[in-house]
This record gives C-alpha cells, sequence and structure tokens, in this order.
C-alpha cells in the first residue's frame, strides 16, 4: 500500500512537470519515443556530473521538449556543447530482459553516455557515439550507437542521457527509440542473413564470370565483377559492418569515395556492355566525359581523407564541392546509361533490352529505400533492387556473348558457302569450255592448237617470271618468325605482279614495304625486280635504316637506272609505296610513303599516316621525304597497301571502291584474327568486283604487334 501510493504521488509530480513516462514490457519491439517522454536540460561548457543530475534540485530544471517549435531552447545549443535527457521507463513485463535505447540515425552525436542510478547508490554510465571506439561501445552491431539497461519486472526508474554535439548533430531529426535486446538481435539475426545471402549471389556471379572473361577476354565481363565487387564494398559500409572493426573507415567521405568506385564502374560497364563506340558514336563521347567526372569527384573525396587523416583543414567549399559532384555523378549515371540504352531498344537490340530491364531494378530499390524507409523491407530495398539488376546483368551478358558468337557463325558459314559457289562456279566455266571445245570443227582444233601451242609458250614465258618474281617476294614463314599474326592479300592483274611487298630484318629493326610500279604484268614486274634488287642493295649492302633516305636513295638509283632527266618524253616510271621500320626493342616504327600512307588501329581507333605527294622517281616538285616516328604498343594493327583495291570498281553502279569504305572495312574487321580478315577481304572484293574486270594489282599487308 505505500509503495503503491509513493508510486501514484512520483507519477503526479512527473504529469504536472509535463513529462510521461516510458512503459516497457516483453512486446516493445521497437517504440519510438515522443517528445513528451523525454525532457532535456541544456549544460552549454558540459561541467554537470552524474550526482547532480541525480539531486532533486536539477530534476526541477529539466523542460519539455517540443522539436516542432524552431524557437524552442534546446535548438540554442551549440557543436561542442552538451545536452541532458531525461527518461522515466516502468517495466511492467513478467520476466526479465533488458532493453536497447536507441538514438536515430541522423542524431550524430560525437558521445552520448546513459546513466542509471540502483537503490545503493552506484551510478553506472554506458557509452557510445560516433568519438567513441566500437571495441569501447556499450553495444556494437553493425555499427549501431545502441545503450543496453536493465530494469527489474514491475520496477520503474528515471535514466539520464548525456549527449556531446558535433557538427553533424541534427536536433531537429531527433528521435529515440526503445527495443527488448532479444528483437535487436533478431533484427540483426535477420539483417545479417539477408547479407549472407546477397554476399553469396554477388561471389557466386564473380567466379561464375571469372573463367569467361579469361576465355573471352570481353571488357563488359571485367568492368562487371568490378562492378560487384565496389557494390560489395559500398554494401559493406552502408550497413555498418566495417564500422564494426575500425569507425576511421565508415565516415561519410569513405562512403562517398566508395560511391563514386561504384558508379565509376556502373559507367565502364554501361559504356562496354552496350558498346556504343560503335553503335551511339555520340554517347559514348558523352559517356567518356562522364567517367572523366566521376574519377574527379573520386579523387576529390580520396584527398579530403588524407588531408583529414594528416590533420589539416579543409575548407567548407571543397566538402560541398565534394557532395556535389556526388550527387551529380549518381543522377547522371543513371541518366547517361539508361538513355542509350532506350535508343538501343527501340532499334530492338535484345542486349540494351536487358540493360535497360536491370537499371529499372536500380531505381526502384532506390525509390522504395526513401519512399518505405519506415519499413522493415525499405531498409533493405537498395540490396534486393541491385541484387535484380546483376542478375539481369548476367543474364543479359550471356545473350550478348550468344549474338556474337552467332554473328560470327553466320559470317564463317557466308564465307565457306562463297567458296563453294567459286568452286563450283569454276567447275561449271570448265565443263563449258570442254563442252565447245568438243563442238569445233577440225580447221578450228587446228587453229586452236595452234594458239594453245603459242598460248603455252607465252604461259611458260609469264609463269617462269612468276616463279623468278616468288622467288624474290618474302615467304610467309618470313613473317610468321618476325609478327605474332600478319596475312598478305596479293591478287595481281596479270599472271606477274607490278605491286611487290619486300622486307628485311637488320638486329632488331624491321625493315617492310609495300610498293606499287608504274603499269602492271610485264612492265609492272620488271620494274618490281629493279625496286626489290635496288632495296636490297640500299639496306642490306650500304647499310641505310632510315625511313626516308632509304626513299630518297631508292629515288636517285631509279633516276639513274632509268636515265630520268626531267627532258620532254623521256620514261616516267616510277613507284608509288608505303615503307616502314619497326624496331621490336624499343617498340618505335618510323614511316615515310610516297603517294601512299599507313593505317594504325589501336583501342579502336585509326591513326593515318600519309606519305609525300610524289612518286619515287624524277619529279618536277622534288623534296625530300617526310620521316614520321610513332611509339606502338602491344596488340596495335599496322596496315600498308597499294591502290589496287579503293580504286576496284564494282557494285551496283560500277563505281570506284574509295578509300572511306576501305577504312570503315579495315576498322570493322580488325578484331578479328589475320588469317579471317583476309577472307573476308577476299570475299568483299569478290563481290564488289563482280562480273567486272580487275583493273590493278591489289596488295594489303596487315600485321598485329
Amino acid at each position: 500500500m505505500r509503495i503503491r501510493l509513493i508510486f501514484m504521488l512520483w507519477l503526479s509530480f512527473q504529469l504536472l512537470n509535463g513529462q510521461q513516462p516510458v512503459v516497457l514490457s516483453d512486446y516493445v519491439y521497437e517504440q519510438s519515443l515522443t517528445d513528451f517522454q523525454f525532457t532535456f536540460l541544456s549544460d552549454p561548457s558540459c561541467r554537470l556530473e552524474p550526482a547532480d543530475i541525480f539531486s532533486e534540485d536539477s530534476m526541477i530544471r529539466f523542460r519539455v521538449i517540443d522539436l516542432k517549435d524552431t524557437t524552442s531552447a534546446i535548438f540554442r545549443n551549440i557543436p561542442g556543447s552538451c545536452i541532458w535527457f531525461r527518461f522515466v521507463f516502468i517495466n511492467r513485463s513478467n520476466e526479465q530482459f533488458s532493453f536497447h535505447l536507441q538514438p536515430n540515425i541522423f542524431s550524430e552525436f560525437e558521445e552520448y553516455t546513459l546513466y542509471q542510478r540502483f537503490q545503493n547508490g552506484v551510478i553506472t554510465a554506458r557509452r557510445s557515439g560516433n568519438a567513441i571506439a566500437p571495441r569501447l561501445k556499450d553495444v556494437n552491431i553493425s555499427g549501431s550507437d545502441e545503450l543496453r539497461f536493465y530494469l527489474p519486472p514491475g520496477e520503474m526508474d528515471t535514466m539520464f542521457l548525456r549527449v556531446q554535439l558535433s557538427d553533424d548533430s541534427v536536433l531537429s531529426d531527433l528521435t529515440f527509440t526503445v527495443s527488448t535486446h532479444d528483437s535487436v538481435i533478431s533484427r540483426d539475426r535477420a539483417k545479417r542473413m539477408l547479407f549472407g545471402v546477397v554476399l553469396g549471389i554477388m561471389l557466386i556471379m564473380i567466379l561464375y564470370h571469372i573463367p569467361l572473361y579469361i576465355k573471352a577476354r570481353e571488357t563488359s565481363y571485367l568492368y562487371y565483377m568490378l562492378y560487384i565487387l565496389a557494390f560489395l564494398l559500398y554494401f559493406l559500409n552502408k550497413e555498418g559492418y566495417i564500422y564494426e572493426l575500425t569507425p576511421k573507415l565508415s565516415s561519410a567521405y569513405i562512403s562517398m569515395l566508395l560511391l563514386e568506385i561504384f558508379l565509376l564502374f556502373f559507367l565502364l560497364f554501361g559504356k562496354s556492355y552496350l558498346d556504343t563506340a560503335h553503335t551511339l558514336k555520340v554517347w559514348d563521347n558523352i559517356l567518356l566525359l562522364a567517367v572523366y567526372f566521376t574519377v574527379g569527384g573520386l579523387v576529390l573525396s580520396f584527398s579530403i581523407i588524407l588531408l583529414q587523416e594528416a590533420g589539416i583543414f579543409v575548407h567548407s567549399v571543397i566538402v560541398l564541392a565534394a557532395y556535389s559532384i556526388n550527387i551529380l555523378s549518381a543522377l547522371g549515371s543513371l541518366f547517361l546509361a539508361i538513355v542509350p540504352a532506350m535508343i538501343l531498344t527501340r532499334d530492338h537490340v535484345l542486349s540494351a533490352r536487358f540493360f535497360l530491364f536491370a537499371n529499372l531494378f536500380l531505381i526502384l530499390g532506390i525509390l522504395a529505400t526513401y519512399i518505405l524507409k519506415d519499413f522493415p523491407i525499405g531498409k533493405h530495398s537498395l540490396e534486393l533492387g541491385v541484387t535484380l539488376q546483376i542478375l539481369t546483368f548476367s543474364v543479359g551478358l550471356g545473350e550478348r556473348i550468344n549474338v556474337l558468337k552467332r554473328g560470327r557463325e553466320i559470317a564463317q558459314r557466308k564465307i565457306i558457302e562463297q567458296l563453294r559457289e567459286n568452286a563450283a562456279l569454276k567447275d561449271k566455266v570448265t565443263r563449258e569450255l570442254e563442252d565447245k571445245v568438243q563442238e569445233r570443227t577440225r580447221e578450228i582444233q587446228m587453229q586452236k592448237e595452234q594458239i594453245e601451242k603459242q598460248n603455252k609458250e607465252i604461259k611458260y614465258s609469264f609463269d617462269y617470271a612468276k616463279k623468278i618474281q616468288s622467288t624474290v617476294l618474302p615467304t610467309n614463314e618470313v613473317f610468321d618468325t618476325l609478327f605474332s599474326e600478319h596475312f598478305i592479300f596479293f591478287k595481281p592483274r596479270d599472271i606477274v605482279s607490278g605491286d611487290f611487298y619486300w622486307i628485311s630484318q637488320k638486329e632488331h629493326r624491321i625493315i617492310l614495304t609495300a610498293a606499287d610500279c608504274t603499269g602492271h604484268g610485264v612492265p609492272g614486274s620488271l620494274m618490281s625486280m629493279l625496286g626489290i634488287t635496288m632495296l636490297h642493295e640500299i639496306v642490306n649492302e650500304k647499310d641505310i635504316i632510315r625511313s626516308d633516305e632509304i626513299l630518297n636513295q631508292l629515288r636517285l638509283s631509279i633516276a639513274r637506272t632509268l636515265k630520268q632527266e626531267g627532258r620532254p618524253g623521256e620514261q616516267k616510271d616510277g613507284i608509288d609505296m608505303a615503307l616502314m621500320i619497326y624496331d621490336s626493342k624499343k617498340k618505335i616504327l618510323e614511316f615515310s610513303g610516297a603517294n601512299n600512307p599507313l593505317y594504325i588501329i589501336r583501342d579502336g581507333e585509326m591513326l593515318e599516316y600519309k606519305g609525300n605527294n610524289m612518286p619515287v622517281a624524277y619529279y618536277d616538285n622534288m623534296s625530300d621525304f617526310t620521316r614520321y616516328t610513332i611509339e606502338m604498343k602491344i596488340g596495335d594493327r599496322i596496315y600498308l597497301f597499294t591502290d589496287g583495291f579503293p580504286d576496284q570498281f564494282g557494285g551496283p553502279e560500277g563505281k570506284k571502291f574509295k578509300y572511306r569504305p576501305f577504312k570503315d572495312m579495315l576498322l570493322e574487321v580488325h578484331d578479328r584474327p589475320m588469317d579471317e580478315q583476309h577472307k573476308i577481304l577476299s570475299l568483299v572484293f569478290d563481290e564488289w568486283k563482280g562480273d567486272l574486270d580487275q583493273i590493278d594489282d591489289i596488295l594489303i599487308i596487315g600485321l598485329r604487334l
């Protein structure tokens, strides 16, 4: 009876002061406290001690909180000052339970301590906050800032919470919740189980795609795996698992840095997956700018972290710029990745459809995180959205690779079918000729035999000339020894050719030329033999190893041999050529050209080096040839050629093939193996020429370093 009376008097006193008690029970899963369930006392100098707070004089100094009133005294506290909060708890549970007092995640207190005084006068202190190391916190579950307290069943108690404000403290968003220890553990267990599922899915995706990347060497796989790793790091930080180990790696700037890394690999993956370099060149440039912008934000965030670790003050303008870049990168990445996917989806590109749906999952996850933030599912919507996004990406990658594989198979089948048709056409023509020969009269037969005899003699001469010319031309074995991959598309118009190619090696330097002599057939072949002989003398006997000097010396030799002095009516024969010298040790390439250029394809882009507009012969406006020096990279493709292919007439209108389509064709096939490029060039040439005659000798040399 006496205890009940004391309780009623105490409760009346609390009601008069406007503070309502917090009723606890074993059903408290997560109960939010209202403004009327805790009062406050300002301590600007942080000098009040717990013994002072538990005195009756201090009790009456506490004031009711109204967080909706922005003029309230609580908002006058500044960073570095302290605030005391008073809570009155009544435990109506029937069993022994412990409870957790939890400030919300927006409070951002540097340090706070919960004080509880027992009947024997002992005051206990339980500490937490941003400035407290995880191992010293009262509760350290996923980086939470919770305080655990005990209250026997059927009892009530007054407890005080002392908080120290920081620059990041937001009192207008201040709330407290109370939960039973069992409910906290249950939520954390469910959270870790969900994390384990997500982590397992991500690791399986990475392990599954590692051998695919090694086999296909497709950059989309690499960026996809890095994107998953970046998400896992961001997720670990977001859920507080990094904070459990060390708070130094879980600051706001670390979160910004991890988000920038996450966005960077997202952009790189989208750029590679959608193949915007070939499908949407304008958007590819925009995405490239977005990548640079995101890298700038990443560098800025990393610099801020280093400066803070070194104890150097970082101006608020720099911090604001980092936050702005972070936000713009996040919004811009989604926009810039989705719009190209929408454009390609409209063009019925199946892989782009997977990319679009995957990003819709991400957007829904982000929206649900903010819309459903007060519900359990909202707290994990981002992880769910990214997980569905990554799974969809995986399906899309598989479909994209299948499309590329089917495209290669179709191209190979077309080449094989074309070769079969060519063979069948050849057999058909042979049979028709044989039938016509059998129908001819004896007189015609005699004439035929006479003509065949003459042709045989002429052909013998041509074949012998071809044999001589073939003997001096380099063999495939020479190219196989000097280059990792190559092809030589050599197609004379007649049996012998005015085009020729020549190669020589001086220590670690390789001299290679593709040349086009004046004329074709027998005259051209004689000129080519003359050019090969002179090149051998200049390089191998005179030991001249500069591309411009070789052409200068060759011009002098040709002019001297053909007696070219610029007089009217004299021989105008000469050579158009592209000559390169590759230093395999220094990875340096020299180039000089006479009317013919050199193409280099690097990282999907073509570099063109033009030769001088004059032949290797006497010329009215002669000058020294230009020498280019080029630093090469492993994997570069080099193309030397004569004008036979671009100048060939054909197509529906019987026009020239021209150089622009020739460049586009090389860009389109440069990623394929060299022998496959040779087949495709041959097929394209035959299809373009059709029934028209070949007008010139054809020579194209392709090399891969």
